[in-house]
């Protein structure tokens, strides 16, 4: 396959969808077009008609969102989608790859579909070791490496819903850990006794103090005592629904970063907003600072795209 000039990054998510134009060579955003047709409610949408194949569907909503981004687009540009469009809820259902990765892509499955009408699409597998399983944040991480192959070894922390750690070594991936972190932070927060006693609140630095006892907490694994004294709190010592906010925070955050206390390698914090700040003061409580690395903002907003344009150029080769 010929490197093409421009080509279309597909985001589709379970809850979102994204398309973007782009400039292959500067990664230029020429042209974006979202909708909340996340890969979950297309699949129910295609299980509730019987008329076009699973593969069929996805493609023509494609084609549809396509011709809605404002630039005109030509079939010799290409779309490159990563992430849950090849689970088996989305249009072609691609088998993990095996760890280790090669920072280039090179490992990961992908599938070439032609089409006729619009631009071929070229869809990128998830990954998967003896336990664990991603699809998309391995493109993030790609996406990423000219500050990783920097560095001998280390971890990549991707803090979410599902926070991802991606450990690496002389340019390979070769592991990596999924942590229910922000899952378990909501459920708890709306759905047990402690709800009563936490207040959503934006961040202060008046917070950092409970906050960082939560982590304390976190570190040490206390988080099942800890729990219930977050109820206890409010009752007792008068503990403000924002403080119990933060303390549970830094109880799951700190929960979550126990294993890298003895971690040699460098740590990269890809996070942007709340999270960035969360999780650094975290790591700094325990680790010294020249061993952190938090990724900028703008490289941030471009790592998808990078590692996107990295694979399409490794299969392109």
């Amino acid at each position: 396959m010929k490197l093409p000039e421009k080509f279309i990054s597909c985001d589709w998510g379970t809850t979102n969808f994204r398309l973007r134009l782009i400039d292959t060579e500067s990664l230029k955003i020429l042209s974006e077009h979202t909708t909340d047709m996340g890969i979950k409610k297309c699949f129910q949408e295609f299980k509730a008609q019987s008329k076009l194949t699973q593969e069929q569907f996805f493609a023509k909503y494609l084609k549809d969102q396509i011709k809605k981004l404002d630039s005109t687009i030509s079939n010799d540009y290409c779309i490159v989608a990563s992430g849950m469009l090849s689970s088996s809820i989305g249009m072609h259902e691609l088998n993990y790859a095996n760890m280790p990765i090669a920072f280039n892509g090179k490992d990961l499955i992908s599938k070439y579909i032609p089409f006729d009408d619009m631009p071929d699409l070229l869809l990128v597998s998830g990954a998967k070791t003896d336990s664990d399983v991603m699809r998309g944040e391995e493109v993030q991480a790609i996406g990423l490496i000219n500050e990783l192959s920097k560095h001998e070894k280390g971890t990549l922390l991707l803090p979410g819903t599902h926070c991802k750690h991606i450990a690496f070594e002389a340019e390979v991936f070769n592991d990596f850990n999924t942590y229910m972190t922000g899952e378990l932070f909501e459920t708890i927060s709306n759905h047990t006794i402690l709800s009563t006693s936490l207040t959503k609140a934006s961040w202060d630095p008046s917070f950092k103090t409970i906050f960082l006892e939560g982590v304390k907490n976190g570190l040490a694994n206390m988080q099942m005592q800890s729990l219930f004294s977050i109820r206890a709190n409010t009752l007792i010592k008068d503990v403000s629904g924002e403080q119990n906010f933060y303390f549970l925070s830094g109880l799951m955050i700190g929960s979550e970063l126990a294993s890298l206390q003895n971690q040699t390698g460098t740590i990269f914090l890809a996070a942007s907003g709340i999270y960035s700040i969360l999780y650094k003061l975290a790591l700094e409580s325990f680790l010294p600072t020249e061993q952190i690395v938090c990724f900028e903002e703008q490289i941030l907003e471009k790592a998808l795209l990078t590692g996107q344009q990295q694979i399409l150029r490794t299969y392109a080769e």
